[in-house]
C-alpha cells in the first residue's frame, strides 16, 4: 500500500467512482449527487495542491506503486481509499482555525485490519498537514449512519467525540501519532 498526493490527471476519476458507489447513497433524499459536480471540485482542489499544499490536502492510497509501462502508458494500481482535508474552519465563538476533514474514504470491501490501518494513517495525515501549516485544531465529521467504529478510532486517538464529531488541538494529536 502507498500514499500519494491525489493528481488531477490520475487519480480523480476514482476518488469519483469510490465516493459515489459505496458512500453515495448517505446522501440520498438529501442532496441530489451529481458526479459531474463532484469531478469538478476534486479536479480543482487536486491542482490547486499542485501549486498550494497549504490549502487542500488530498491523498489517495493504493495497492501497488503506479507503473510506467514501455509504451509511456501508466499502470493504475486499485484505489484502496482517500482522504481530504482543508483549512478555513471556525466557530461562532472562537479566531481559531479548524482543519476539516472532508472525506475519510475505504473500500469497504477491505479487511477490518486494513481498513483501521488506513483510518490511522488517514489522521496521521491530517494532523501532520494541519501542524506542518500551523492549524490549531483538527476536526473529522461523519455523516453516515454507521459512524461508532469511526469515532471509536478517534476517541482512542485522544480526540474529543461528540456524536459524530471528533476534534482535537494539533500540538496535543502531534502526541499520539501511531508512527
Amino acid at each position: 500500500m502507498e500514499w500519494n498526493l491525489a493528481h488531477p490527471l490520475h487519480d480523480v476519476e476514482d476518488i469519483v467512482e469510490m465516493a459515489d458507489s459505496f458512500f453515495g447513497h448517505e446522501a440520498d433524499g438529501i442532496l441530489k449527487r451529481d458526479r459531474g459536480v463532484f469531478r469538478h471540485r476534486v479536479t480543482v482542489a487536486c491542482t490547486e495542491q499542485l501549486f498550494n499544499k497549504g490549502r487542500e490536502f488530498i491523498a489517495v492510497c493504493r495497492d501497488t506503486p503506479l507503473v510506467t509501462l514501455d509504451d509511456g502508458m501508466t499502470n493504475q494500481p486499485r484505489l484502496l481509499g482517500f482522504c481530504w482535508f482543508d483549512r478555513g474552519g471556525y466557530t461562532t465563538y472562537s479566531n481559531e482555525e479548524i482543519s476539516n476533514a472532508k472525506f475519510h474514504h475505504l473500500d469497504l470491501g477491505l479487511p477490518v485490519r486494513t481498513r483501521v490501518r488506513l483510518v490511522n494513517e488517514m489522521i496521521d495525515q491530517h494532523i501532520l498537514w494541519a501542524h506542518t501549516w500551523g492549524i490549531p485544531v483538527v476536526c473529522s465529521t461523519s455523516i453516515r449512519a454507521d459512524h461508532d467504529g469511526f469515532m471509536k478510532i478517534h476517541k482512542k486517538r485522544g480526540f474529543t467525540v461528540n456524536g459524530s464529531y471528533a476534534w482535537i488541538r494539533t500540538e496535543e494529536a502531534m502526541k499520539c501519532l501511531t508512527k
